[in-house]
């Protein structure tokens, strides 16, 4: 199982004791984080306890509107609460990737006092990371979530996956550093002299493919987007989507592999070599709808189980099943 191939609890609890121990540290309040993400002290001490992306994304998302820090407290100084929107909304209009990063690169290293970003060119591209006070980040969060979050984005502007040639990080082997293998698929080395990702060169010149529309959507969906698997244009997966989103009620299986002339045997195989699957695709557009929803701040939720024709206790049950927490609990941890 790949990180994110399902909205169920499938990321360590590690990053979430990180993330509080440190916003607790800079005043915000455990107990309001423990119960915005739906997790007890006992579950949050516990190594074995894995969690959502969902409950993770809430956490952070609520840590960055409490310290008003996009670096979670973890640089040498805060970066303001939307300050990436602001810097995607210039780089959505690049052409290519490698412009698009370019930009970045000027817009950080010009206004952050925490990090410095650097793009070498030559046979692969190493996008490389500096903290300008490493010391602030200890457990090594922030080094790991921005080259996942670099990784991530770079993958949605130009609708395609990257392969990553190696991912480097200057500090010791963690212990869980088994995380990095979902996190960062390809070569993995520790102790090196810097922290970076690298990949093949050429795709610099990939297009970006989004317009301003979508980076709206984009940016409603963070920070959960950067730690769920992403589905691309062209993909077996983003044609069943858009066919589960089509108007009235939603084909099965059957129907679809026989709209398209496959056999029900060949589509499985088609989505399993993705990762996916129609039940979790499924889901996906069911838990969207109702995340939509619930963020409109305007539905009862009662109202969202009638729209997804279901009745209210089983939505209930659904949902948290699907994001690890209760509809309730997931529009409190994302309201500002």
């Amino acid at each position: 199982m790949t990180l994110g191939d399902s909205d169920r609890a499938d990321l360590s609890s590690h990053f979430a004791r990180v993330l509080i121990a440190r916003a607790t540290q800079l005043g915000a309040e455990r107990d309001g984080l423990l119960r915005a993400v739906e997790l007890s002290p006992t579950l949050l001490a516990s190594p074995r306890t894995r969690i959502s992306a969902a409950q993770l994304g809430a956490l952070l998302r609520k840590i960055w509107v409490e310290l008003d820090d996009e670096l979670s407290g973890f640089g040498r100084a805060p970066h303001r609460f939307g300050g990436f929107a602001l810097m995607a909304r210039q780089m959505i209009d690049s052409n290519t990737l490698g412009e698009a990063l370019r930009y970045s690169i000027r817009f950080y290293n010009l206004t952050s006092p925490a990090i410095r970003w650097q793009l070498t060119e030559g046979p692969r591209a190493r996008l490389e990371l500096e903290l300008l006070s490493p010391q602030k980040d200890t457990d090594h969060f922030l080094e790991e979530f921005l080259l996942l979050l670099w990784h991530r984005f770079g993958n949605w502007l130009i609708g395609e996956r990257i392969p990553l040639l190696q991912t480097s990080f200057q500090f010791e082997r963690p212990a869980h550093w088994r995380e990095y293998q979902l996190m960062f698929p390809g070569t993995l080395s520790f102790d090196e002299g810097s922290s970076s990702i690298s990949f093949a060169v050429d795709w610099l010149d990939a297009p970006v493919i989004r317009s301003r529309i979508d980076l709206r959507r984009y940016l409603s969906s963070l920070p959960d987007q950067w730690f769920v698997k992403q589905v691309f244009e062209g993909s077996t997966s983003e044609r069943v989507l858009r066919a589960l989103s089509e108007p009235g009620d939603m084909p099965s299986f059957e129907t679809l592999a026989h709209r398209w002339s496959l056999s029900s045997r060949t589509l499985h195989r088609q989505l399993k070599r993705e990762g996916s699957s129609f039940r979790r695709l499924r889901e996906q557009l069911l838990r969207d709808r109702a995340v939509s929803m619930l963020l409109a701040d305007k539905y009862q939720v009662r109202q969202i189980a009638q729209a997804l024709n279901m009745s209210e206790p089983a939505f209930s049950r659904a949902f948290k099943q699907w994001t690890g927490m209760s509809p309730l609990a997931y529009r409190r941890a994302r309201s500002p």
